[in-house]
């Protein structure tokens, strides 16, 4: 069985394994846990530089975001131009900064702070997640069929 890393949401603790655990064991998050690359992985870790490491392309990025919604509250965006353009962006931040940051928000240079916007980030806390039931955004949205 091949194994990967994962990444919590919430508190980006880093797991190696064949799944990521149901329940994060640093922050007790739920189902918070998405399919990283060994470049992120090992920045966070603080084991590999920002310009070391494989990272994920545009597409497998989109097929982590995807499965890291399936059986969640949330999917992706149906509007795949906006979800493509979103994807770019973190894939320009990446190349940019080192790191998956969300292309809607701004990094302030300082590590620990900017790890809150690594994306997907933990949006189920932000208030646009409550009022429009969206990510900051627009990334993923409700599920309108629970």
């Amino acid at each position: 069985m091949r194994k990967y890393y994962f990444r919590c949401t919430v508190c980006n603790d880093i797991h190696f394994g064949v799944s990521p655990p149901m329940v994060c064991p640093t922050c007790g998050a739920t189902r918070a846990y998405v399919r990283s690359d060994e470049k992120e992985a090992g920045v966070i870790q603080g084991f590999m530089a920002k310009d070391e490491g494989k990272t994920f392309t545009a597409s497998e990025m989109s097929e982590v975001f995807e499965e890291f919604a399936n059986q969640q509250e949330f999917v992706l965006n149906p509007d795949t131009e906006r979800v493509n353009l979103l994807i770019e962006g973190v894939v320009e931040n990446e190349k940019r900064h080192g790191l998956k940051y969300c292309p809607c928000r701004m990094t302030m240079g300082k590590f620990e702070e900017d790890l809150a916007l690594v994306c997907p980030c933990n949006f189920r806390v932000q208030k646009t997640w409550e009022e429009k039931g969206e990510c900051w955004c627009g990334l993923f949205v409700k599920r309108r069929d629970l």
